[in-house]
């Protein structure tokens, strides 16, 4: 695994109480930054590490525990689990928990429009949304014919 424990532990815990949304990789992303965004506000260390800013998507994204996921789900579910088992104490059982609510219970739609929100989004789009007139050359098109074939 190249996720870090600590991350494997929040997905553990994720996995006990809702296995059906680690196959929801959109949400298992917004969980793990509500869940580090919580970290940071109490005043806890907040781990960003692995989180990309998807502007197609229009969310932060977990691309290389997407991609661990999706090339064997039972396998990462298994190691997060048994990461939990070992150690459910370092979970904010609190903080995970509002997390999980959160974006259990709202859409992906309004949980981008939240994201948006936040200064760091609209700082970063400031300067990397493309300009309307510059037509995508091939590259980028195979760029995102790429990612989107995944």
């Amino acid at each position: 695994m190249t996720e870090n424990n600590q991350r494997m532990n929040v997905v553990g815990w994720l996995a006990n109480e809702d296995p059906d949304m680690l196959a929801m990789t959109d949400r298992l992303s917004f969980f793990m930054f509500f869940y580090e965004l919580l970290r940071k506000d109490t005043g806890l260390s907040a781990d960003f590490s692995g989180f990309t800013i998807e502007s197609l998507l229009g969310q932060p994204q977990l691309l290389g525990f997407r991609d661990q996921y999706r090339a064997d789900p039972e396998g990462v579910r298994q190691s997060a689990v048994a990461a939990y088992e070992e150690a459910p104490e370092k979970v904010d059982n609190g903080l995970a928990t509002m997390a999980y609510v959160l974006v259990k219970n709202n859409s992906l739609n309004f949980l981008q429009d939240f994201i948006h929100q936040f200064d760091f989004w609209q700082n970063w789009q400031k300067f990397h949304r493309p300009s309307p007139i510059r037509s995508l050359n091939q590259h980028d098109q195979q760029l995102i014919s790429e990612h989107f074939n995944r």
